[in-house]
C-alpha cells in the first residue's frame, strides 16, 4: 500500500513540478531543509531530478544530486556523498553551458569531502581552481561560502591568521548578502541561516588566537541573531561557541547549558563525527575542569565510539577511493594507448601524403619545363608600386589617392558592392596589398582586436561568405 502512495505522490509531483521553469524547480530545491534532512527530503529531491531530467534541465539535475551529497555528508555517509557528487560529471552535466553557481557548489563539495578525509590539499586545491572566478562574479553569496571554506581549513593546518583573515571577509560579506541591496539576490531559509553561521565561527577563531573581547562582540551577537533564527544549524554552531566563549571566562553552568543544546542537535540531527566528537571533546573538558570523574569516563567512551565508528567508515571510503583511482589509471593507460595509437596512424598517414604530394608535385613540375611564362605587366613601373607601399606604410594621407591612381577600378568595383565610406575604402586597400592583421594594426596605430572587428562589418557590408578568405575574396575583385 505504501509502495502504491508513493508512486501516486511521485506522478502528482510530476505532473505538477513539470509545469514550472528551471530557475522555479531550482528555487524549490533550495527551499528544502537542509539542517533537518533525511530521507523523505532525498526523496523529494529525487523526484524533482527526475522532472528535470525529462525537461533536459541539466543545471538543475546537477544542484539535486550536489544537495543529496550534502544531506549525505553532514550525515557522515562519506560513500554514498561521493557518489552523488560523482553523478554530476559521469552524467555530463558539466559542459561549457553549465551555469557557474552548478561548477560552484560541485567544488565545494568536493572540498568539504577531501577535508573530511583529511585531504587538505587536495581539499583546497578545490576551492583555488574556482576563487578567481568566484571574486570575478562580485555575488556576496559565493564569496562569502568560499572563503568561510577556506578558513575552516586554514584553521584545521593551525594557520590562525590566515584563518581569521578569511573569516573575517565571509562575515564581512554574510552582511552584504543579507542586506541584498537591489535584490541581487535570492534570500531562503537556508541560505539566511548560513549567512548567519559566520559570527559564531569568527568569534570561535578569536577565542583560539586568545582575543576573549573581540569573540565576546561577535559570541554575543550570534546569540541574538540565534533567537531570531529559529535554525537548528544556527542553534548547535552559535551554542557549540557560545559554550566556549562561557567555559573561558569559568561560567561553568553557562557553558554546560550551551554544550548540552549542541548535543541534543547533534544526537538527532547531526551524525557526522566532525559534529558529534566536537561535543564531546569539550564535555569533556569541562567535567575535567569541575573534576566530575563519572561524567568524565562516559564522554571519553563516547569518544572512542565515535572515533571507532569513524576508522571503520574511512577505511571502507579509502578502500572504494582507492578501487576507482585504480579503476580511473587503468582507463587512463588505455585511453593513452589509444591515443598514441592513432596518433602514429595518422602521422604515418601525413607523411605518406607528403611524399605523394611531392611525387606528383615534382613530375607535373617536369612536364612543363618547356612552357614559357609571360610575367604579369604592371601599369605602372615599380618604383611606383614600393611608393605606394611606403605611404601605406607611414599611414600618409596620400596614400589612397596613389592607390586610386594605380588601382583605377578598385573604389569602383567597390562601390558596386556597397556604398562604404572613405576611411572603409581606404581600409579596403589595405587588405588589397595583402597587409596582414597584424601589419594593418601597426601601420594605421590602432590595435589588432580592431582591425578584426572592422574585417568582421566588411564581411556583413560587402556579403562576403564566411568559409572565404576574406584576402581572396579582394585579390578577385578587379578579374
Amino acid at each position: 500500500m505504501m509502495k502504491k502512495l508513493t508512486v501516486l505522490f511521485f506522478f502528482i509531483s510530476s505532473f505538477f513540478y513539470s509545469q514550472h521553469t528551471e530557475e522555479e524547480l531550482k528555487n524549490v530545491l533550495f527551499d528544502i531543509e537542509f539542517s533537518t534532512a533525511g530521507s523523505k527530503e532525498i526523496e523529494k529531491i529525487d523526484s524533482l531530478i527526475k522532472v528535470c531530467k525529462k525537461n533536459s534541465y541539466n543545471d538543475c539535475v546537477a544542484l539535486g544530486y550536489l544537495k543529496i551529497a550534502n544531506i549525505y555528508n553532514r550525515n557522515s555517509d562519506m560513500k554514498r556523498s561521493f557518489y552523488y557528487t560523482d553523478k554530476v560529471e559521469k552524467e555530463n552535466l558539466i559542459n561549457s553551458d553549465t551555469d557557474f553557481e552548478v561548477i560552484f557548489y560541485l567544488h565545494l563539495q568536493r572540498s568539504l569531502l577531501y577535508q573530511k578525509l583529511g585531504e587538505r590539499m587536495t581539499s583546497l586545491k578545490q576551492l583555488d581552481e574556482i576563487y578567481d572566478k568566484v571574486n570575478e562574479t562580485d555575488n556576496a553569496y559565493f564569496i562569502y561560502l568560499i572563503n568561510w571554506q577556506y578558513a575552516g581549513i586554514y584553521n584545521e593546518i593551525n594557520k590562525k591568521e590566515l584563518a581569521l583573515k578569511h573569516y573575517k571577509t565571509a562575515y564581512k560579506y554574510s552582511k552584504i548578502y543579507r542586506e541584498n541591496k537591489n535584490n541581487l539576490y535570492r534570500i531562503d531559509k537556508n541560505r539566511l541561516s548560513n549567512s548567519y553561521k559566520t559570527s559564531p565561527y569568527l568569534g570561535g577563531m578569536y577565542l583560539e588566537l586568545n582575543k576573549p573581547d573581540s569573540a565576546r562582540i561577535y559570541i554575543e551577537e550570534a546569540i541574538q541573531n540565534g533567537k531570531k533564527i529559529n535554525e537548528i544549524g544556527m542553534q548547535y554552531i552559535t551554542s557549540y561557541y557560545a559554550s566556549r566563549y562561557f567555559k573561558s571566562l569559568n561560567k561553568i553552568p553557562e557553558a554546560q547549558h550551551h554544550l548540552w543544546i549542541c548535543k541534543n542537535i547533534a544526537d538527532n540531527y547531526y551524525k557526522s563525527e566532525n559534529y558529534q566528537k566536537s561535543v564531546a571533546m569539550e564535555l569533556k573538558n569541562l567535567y575535567e575542569s569541575t573534576g566530575q570523574k563519572d561524567s568524565i569516563a562516559y564522554y571519553a567512551n563516547w569518544l572512542l565510539d565515535i572515533e571507532s565508528s569513524n576508522s571503520r567508515q574511512k577505511q571502507t571510503l579509502n578502500d572504494a577511493v582507492d578501487k576507482q583511482n585504480e579503476l580511473e589509471n587503468s582507463n587512463r593507460k588505455k585511453e593513452t594507448k589509444k591515443l598514441f595509437f592513432i596518433l602514429s596512424l595518422s602521422i604515418a598517414a601525413c607523411l605518406l601524403f607528403i611524399f605523394l604530394f611531392l611525387y606528383y608535385y615534382r613530375k607535373h613540375k617536369s612536364k612543363n619545363l618547356d612552357k614559357i611564362d609571360i610575367p604579369h605587366q604592371p601599369s605602372v613601373d615599380e618604383s611606383a608600386f614600393k611608393e605606394l607601399i611606403q605611404l601605406a606604410k607611414e599611414n600618409n594621407p596620400e596614400f589612397l589617392t596613389r592607390f586610386n591612381e594605380y588601382y583605377p577600378h578598385f573604389s569602383e568595383e567597390l562601390l558596386k558592392v556597397f556604398p562604404l565610406k572613405i576611411s572603409e575604402i581606404r581600409f579596403c586597400a589595405y587588405i588589397y596589398l595583402n597587409f596582414s592583421t597584424k601589419e594593418i594594426a601597426e601601420y594605421t596605430f590602432t590595435s589588432v582586436r580592431t582591425v578584426q572587428t572592422k574585417k568582421y562589418n566588411l564581411r556583413k557590408k560587402l556579403n562576403i561568405p564566411g568559409d572565404m578568405d576574406i584576402y581572396v575574396w579582394f585579390s578577385r575583385l578587379l578579374k
